[in-house]
């Protein structure tokens, strides 16, 4: 099937080609009637209209390719990998039906290569998974100008926006919603890198250390005892990939789990597992995509607006329900 072009679509909607020009790219300094904007779009979507990025870069000045970066560590285990392919397949979701280029890279954990960083040429970056002394080794090789949002991270500097779960009201939710069970309560999380938001976690779920396991690679074989040691009790899961590591390996014992879900995929847990998940569509991923664009797109953002800390440094929380 033929692509449609600008052409076409000025054809269906009987009007010029500068006009859809302006229309598509967002070009706001020309007098267009509401209702030739509508016509427009109609015939764009009627057509499956797909925008040229290379076209759109050099009209904007932008390259339109975004980043997604993740640390990766040789602690990880399977379920860290799931869950970063996870977060790379639904960044992918967004950024076509936002009209970008996605860039997926993995940097060690301990030493982030910044060349990486260098040979690319991005309007935006989404940080996952990165520690605080290894942050800023980072993010001084994109260019002034380039918005950083961090998710999962919790770093207090003021030029960057951090979108977090809201640990302490998701914990609150789970104590509220299990008070009626008895036995020990414990909690089963992978290693967060970033140590302030492995605080964070801890501090709001109000268990002493033996009630805390942390899932790697080289202690899963642990996992199943430590269960036991729980048998009639319940637990809370971080994440739906560690969840189900954690519901295979609890099978036979007497324990209530609910995994707090924070991939989108709530559907690969047993039914008997409970869960917390955040607002459809309103996910960490998708509000920090949200706000990443915004600074993209927005007027306001030059260098100059951007290096401020204008609108920047604050965290934005996500409740589950």
């Amino acid at each position: 099937m033929k692509k449609a072009t600008m052409k076409d679509i000025a054809r269906e909607a009987k009007v010029s080609v500068a006009t859809v020009s302006y229309i598509l790219n967002k070009v706001d300094n020309q007098k267009i009637t509401d209702e030739t904007r509508c016509r427009v779009l109609e015939a764009a979507d009627k057509l499956n209209y797909t925008p040229s990025l290379t076209a759109r870069s050099l009209v904007r000045g932008k390259s339109g390719m975004v980043a997604l970066l993740f640390s990766r560590s040789e602690r990880d285990g399977l379920w860290k990998q799931l869950y970063y392919g996870r977060l790379a397949e639904r960044m992918e979701a967004l950024c076509k039906q936002a009209g970008y280029h996605l860039l997926v890279l993995g940097m060690d954990a301990e030493r982030p290569s910044p060349e990486i960083i260098r040979q690319r040429e991005v309007d935006g970056v989404l940080l996952a998974g990165v520690k605080k002394e290894a942050f800023r080794d980072v993010s001084i090789h994109f260019k002034i100008g380039v918005p950083i949002v961090l998710l999962d991270n919790h770093i207090d500097d003021p030029l960057f926006h951090k979108v977090v779960i809201d640990y302490r009201q998701a914990f609150a939710l789970w104590r509220a919603r299990s008070a009626g069970r008895g036995g020990r309560r414990f909690l089963v999380l992978d290693a967060f890198l970033n140590e302030s938001t492995m605080r964070t976690i801890v501090d709001a779920a109000q268990l002493d250390p033996e009630s805390v396991f942390v899932l790697m690679a080289d202690n899963a074989d642990d996992l199943p005892d430590f269960l036991a040691r729980h048998q009639g009790g319940c637990g809370t899961v971080l994440n739906e990939f560690v969840g189900v590591f954690v519901a295979n390996a609890s099978q036979g014992l007497e324990i209530e789990l609910t995994v707090f879900c924070t991939s989108g995929c709530a559907e690969l847990l047993p039914p008997n597992v409970r869960t917390l998940r955040a607002e459809e569509n309103r996910g960490q991923l998708e509000v920090a995509f949200e706000l990443m664009r915004f600074y993209i797109e927005s007027k306001g953002n030059d260098p100059e607006h951007v290096s401020s800390g204008e609108g920047y440094g604050e965290y934005v929380p996500i409740p589950l329900q």
